[in-house]
């Protein structure tokens, strides 16, 4: 018996079974087309509010005081306290819920390995390590039932950020890209 199998509460049918529900999940939020997820953060004893909607490569997310206008290349963040609208590149390569909402549960075929730690009473949680990078790991909670993700933890020297995902529904308009115009008056900071 291999090393890896011996360490995995499951064995390889743990793999199996992750690959396979990690594969359902990625079928099911690609099948929505676009949607709107409300979720909290937890981090560092705080916890924030926010909500994020997905449309193909366009995204947008509201978190506290900012707003965030994603495309395919460019993102504008924009923070209503300080009045200030930062445009930098998308980073196409991110998983990350608040890097890159549009890819978050993209998880099939990328450089993560998944395995099975628990499932049971229509839930199951999954451990993603990237591959390269030992350091990041990703734990992802799952309703098995309707292949929706209900919980990830972002994993990294240590230091968690918990996102729950409170709803997700469909979309019923298209998103908005940003529009300068609405905030003239804004600081402008380009870092494309």
């Amino acid at each position: 018996m291999a090393l890896g199998a011996l360490l995995s509460p499951f064995g390889s049918f743990g793999q199996d079974r992750a690959a396979e529900l990690l594969r359902k999940m990625s079928d099911e939020m690609r099948s929505l087309g676009g949607y709107r997820a409300a979720f909290s953060i937890s981090a560092d004893e705080e916890q924030l509010l926010g909500s994020f909607a997905v449309e193909g490569e366009r995204y947008r997310i509201e978190l506290a005081d900012v707003e965030v206008y994603g495309e395919a290349t460019e993102r504008y963040e924009v923070n209503k306290t300080r009045r200030e609208v930062t445009i930098m590149q998308t980073d196409t390569a991110s998983v990350d819920i608040l890097s890159n909402p549009a890819h978050a549960f993209d998880l099939v075929g990328r450089q993560y390995k998944p395995v099975l730690l628990s499932e049971s009473a229509g839930e199951a949680t999954l451990s993603l390590q990237e591959g390269a990078n030992p350091r990041v790991k990703i734990r992802l909670t799952m309703d098995v039932k309707n292949n929706r993700p209900t919980a990830i933890i972002y994993g990294m020297d240590g230091l968690e950020m918990k996102i729950q995902i409170h709803a997700i529904t469909p979309l019923k308009e298209s998103l908005s890209a940003f529009d300068r115009a609405q905030y003239e008056a804004y600081e402008l900071i380009d870092f494309r």
